[in-house]
């Protein structure tokens, strides 16, 4: 693709691709975070994470590594599409997991991009068999970054256990008709004062899935047909070490580093006004390969029995590129080609200071972190060069922040948190941008005996607009140009969105573990930022803009219990979410929902273990409402139709070593349909109906542990 330098993979000098190797580099997006607690957070061995939940000061779900592993899912994305009103994009698909807004994910406490600008997600690479569980923090707090509209979800990772440990789990099944499979290894021990961990994940998957458009417009009408196939492979390797040379101090070094590869092959075909011979042929092929390097180097030292420091040191790199190939077979033969070359390094320091005096819990502390990006994009059509100058984007970011929050018990049930942050920034992307900003917070706990809990909160959020949002950069969809596969650019003008947000829940834990919660969530924001797509220059082109003032609303509602006292074994779970949204134009005062605000989000499922026979079935159903997108600012109107997806899966402990189990996951064969109405810019108002199909998959699995 003529964008590296000799002598490099991916633009990494191969002599320190050839060190990292050889130092067992990390699988594990992120570095895993050993805490040396004080009394106040040590964990007896019979706490469970419904306890964790009960009694957290800042309202936290809590989802167990058992939860995450029992229907199938591949990796940390597919986990995190399945949690009621988390908001995580779907790498380059339409498809998406919609939520209130938006959402911080963190691995460790640290800050990920869920998506580079243009291809997959880093969370594609975290093995479900590498999380020791999932936080779900649902309003922001001054400990964590204060771009957390939507609340947090922090994927915490497994550490090293002193006592010596073997895992395996093959797996291996069909998506469609198209094979599918996975292995991961880990090894974990101690020795002396140093625990260990290594481990080692592969991947190999295949989707084969459909797709179709119609459109309608005057007198004329035209359908498309489209097979889209996409292999991906990946291979990671981790290591973490943990050494504790006292019991006041211990230190972590965790380093990481996946490869992935993924071909994309589609062929469109279309029709026009009925007929069944083609106008139009398009075969379209998308390879990328990339190239993810995370380390760390933290410690964390008790100073007294009542006061700890951590400090952490990181570096993250993430380099990815691609080529597609875009081949028009008819009317007349074209062809056109698009290489894209992506480059992001983040540099940072932190550390933090905690302390019991009397009734507080204090905590305080800095961050410091730098973030470089370049974006190259070549493209031509039937050879002649069309890349333009604003093509070739470099950015960079400084950021600072401090914070301080004080956990104030308040008699025997009450706890209260304020938090203050204060954050600084200063861009580069040709020209420099300073921003800062105070976010306060505060939290409520109420208890009223020892199972339920009143739970307040308010707190300000930000969200800076991504550099990858802000590029000038154009990625082409080639050939094929309409409202549904737009070219896609930044907008280098775009402010940040500030919000505030309340909360309230109240939640009642049963004695069997399980909890029954309801809350009720408001949500105002600034400056919100928006997809919008609009005809330039003859193309459909998408880019960001702020669009105006929105308010969010809606209630959450929770079950979770065991009904082993009518059936021995069996547990249900459901939980809902039911929101609304506005939006006000500033400039016009036109008012309009959220663009693609789902009003119904839920889930509900059922687990059954038989006594006595080792053997574990359940169901789960997830249903995404749809939305009506009334005419926005660009003339465009939208519908997408709710869907669901129904899993199901078995396991069995075959002995004290092995455990098989079988997964069949989107039975009800989803399909995604959005209309969108619009004019083609020549006077002509058109109906366009895209659909999505997606296939059911069987998955095998043998998992061992010694």
């Amino acid at each position: 693709m003529g964008m590296k330098p000799a002598g490099s993979i991916n633009g990494i000098p191969q002599s320190i691709i050839a060190a990292l190797m050889a130092s067992g580099v990390a699988v594990s997006c992120g570095y895993a975070q050993e805490t040396v607690t004080l009394e106040k957070i040590e964990v007896a061995d019979d706490y469970t994470a419904m306890d964790e939940r009960r009694d957290n000061s800042i309202a936290k779900r809590i989802i167990k590594a058992s939860e995450l592993t029992q229907y199938g899912d591949l990796n940390a994305l597919e986990i995190l599409k399945r949690t009621p009103g988390v908001t995580i994009p779907d790498g380059k698909a339409n498809r998406g997991a919609p939520g209130k807004g938006y959402t911080v994910v963190m691995v460790d406490g640290e800050a990920t991009s869920a998506s580079t600008a243009h291809r997959g997600s880093p969370l594609e690479q975290i093995s479900p068999d590498m999380i020791e569980h999932i936080e779900i923090m649902t309003n922001g707090s001054a400990e964590h970054t204060a771009e957390s509209m939507g609340g947090i979800v922090n994927i915490v990772l497994k550490k090293p256990k002193s006592q010596g440990e073997t895992k395996f789990k093959g797996s291996g099944g069909v998506y469609g008709t198209s094979a599918t499979g996975s292995v991961f290894g880990q090894r974990e021990g101690k020795i002396d004062r140093l625990n260990y961990l290594l481990s080692v994940n592969g991947s190999d998957t295949t989707r084969n899935d459909s797709a179709s458009t119609l459109k309608t417009g005057g007198a004329t009408e035209t359908s498309e047909e489209r097979d889209i196939t996409v292999r991906n492979r990946s291979l990671s390797l981790a290591t973490k070490l943990v050494y504790t040379p006292s019991s006041k101090t211990k230190y972590l070094y965790s380093e990481s580093a996946t490869f992935n590869r993924t071909v994309e092959e589609s062929g469109s075909t279309i029709y026009p006004d009925g007929s069944k011979m083609p106008t139009t042929q398009i075969d379209k092929s998308d390879r990328s390969e990339s190239l993810m390097l995370w380390s760390g180097v933290s410690g964390e030292h008790r100073l007294s029995g009542d006061e700890l420091l951590e400090w952490k040191l990181k570096i993250h790199q993430l380099t990815d590129e691609g080529e597609s190939v875009s081949i028009q077979s008819l009317p007349t033969r074209s062809e056109r080609r698009q290489s894209e070359y992506g480059f992001m390094r983040i540099l940072g320091a932190e550390s933090n200071y905690s302390r019991f005096v009397g009734d507080h819990f204090i905590k305080t502390g800095i961050d410091l972190r730098r973030s470089n990006q370049r974006d190259e994009i070549r493209r031509s059509a039937n050879g002649a060069d069309l890349t333009f100058a604003s093509d070739n984007v470099r950015m960079r970011e400084d950021r600072g922040a401090v914070f301080l929050q004080d956990e104030i018990n308040v008699g025997e049930s009450v706890v209260v948190t304020p938090g203050i942050r204060y954050e600084t920034f200063s861009r580069d992307f040709g020209t420099v941008s300073d921003i800062d900003y105070f976010a306060p917070s505060l939290h409520l706990l109420k208890r009223f005996g020892q199972n339920d809990t009143l739970r307040a909160s308010v707190a300000k959020t930000v969200r800076l607009p991504r550099l990858s949002q802000m590029t000038t950069s154009v990625v082409s969809s080639l050939e094929y140009n309409d409202l549904y596969r737009p070219d896609t650019t930044g907008n280098p003008n775009l402010r940040e969105e500030k919000a505030l947000s309340y909360e309230l829940r109240y939640e009642h834990f049963f004695e069997d573990k399980g909890v029954a919660g309801v809350s009720g969530f408001y949500r105002t924001i600034n400056d919100k930022i928006e997809n919008l797509t609009r005809l330039e220059g003859g193309r459909y082109v998408m880019r960001p803009y702020n669009s105006g003032r929105g308010d969010l609303w809606g209630m959450e509602l929770e079950f979770k219990k065991s009904l082993s006292a009518y059936l021995e074994g069996l547990g249900i779970f459901a939980n809902a979410t039911v929101q609304d949204s506005s939006l006000t134009n500033t400039i016009s005062g036109y008012t309009r929902p959220i663009k693609q605000t789902s009003r119904v989000l839920c889930n509900i499922g059922a687990d059954h273990t038989p006594k006595g026979y080792g053997f574990t079935y359940g169901a789960a159903y997830r249903y995404v409402g749809g939305y009506e997108d009334p005419m926005d600012e660009s003339g465009v109107a939208q519908t997408r139709n709710g869907y669901g997806t129904l899993d199901l899966y078995a396991s069995k402990r075959i002995n004290q070593t092995f455990k098989a189990r079988i997964n069949l996951n989107n039975m009800t064969h989803a399909v995604v349909e959005t209309t969108s109405r619009y004019s083609d810019g020549g006077g002509a108002f058109v109906t366009q109906v895209d659909k999505e199909r997606s296939r059911p998959s069987v998955l095998f699995t043998l998992e061992g542990k010694w």
